[in-house]
């Protein structure tokens, strides 16, 4: 699996693309004639004004597991960034956060400084507001579902070494 995240690709990209048509507000399908492969363009941070980051994703959409095991493989800094960006937008109530900080862990473990920060930084693991719904819980079930973002973030921000507002966390150069 492959995502294109750097704006160079994607722009080089699309022009090569036919056009299956529209879904989900901003998401465009395409299929590659060459090779039959079939991509969705979708926005990250499609709440920003502008539209957000245009990238590439194959078609159908990677599950939460697919981008987890990209996310700790790709060599590529922007694929990386992308991966944990989408992990945040399609899971919003942050079940991916625990996969993506033992990631981050185990890359910051090996030495791969860039790697955490990414992950840490795209996939907000060092957010610690609580997104599991509340409705229906007792007091002490939605202090414990605080609790579990506010260790996931304290374990981001200790092996990064890094204050929560570091620009090298979201840094949108990486994906030029």
């Amino acid at each position: 699996m492959q995502i294109i995240a750097r704006k160079p690709q994607v722009a080089e990209m699309i022009p090569k693309l036919r056009e299956l048509g529209k879904s989900e507000g901003w998401t465009t399908r395409f299929i590659d004639p060459s090779s039959g492969q079939r991509w969705s363009r979708v926005y990250l941070g499609n709440d920003y004004h502008g539209g957000g980051l245009s990238i590439l994703v194959p078609d159908p959409m990677p599950s939460v597991s697919d981008l987890v095991h990209l996310a700790a493989n790709s060599d590529e800094a922007a694929e990386i960034a992308a991966s944990a960006w989408l992990l945040a937008e399609i899971d919003k109530e942050g079940g991916y956060r625990e996969q993506l900080a033992s990631v981050a862990e185990a890359a910051a473990k090996k030495g791969d400084q860039e790697r955490a920060a990414l992950l840490v930084g795209w996939g907000r693991l060092n957010d610690t507001t609580n997104l599991r719904s509340t409705l229906g819980k007792s007091p002490a079930h939605v202090t414990a579902d605080h609790k579990h973002f506010q260790d996931i973030a304290t374990r981001a921000k200790a092996l990064l070494h890094l204050a929560a507002s570091d620009p090298l966390l979201r840094d949108p150069q990486v994906f030029e």
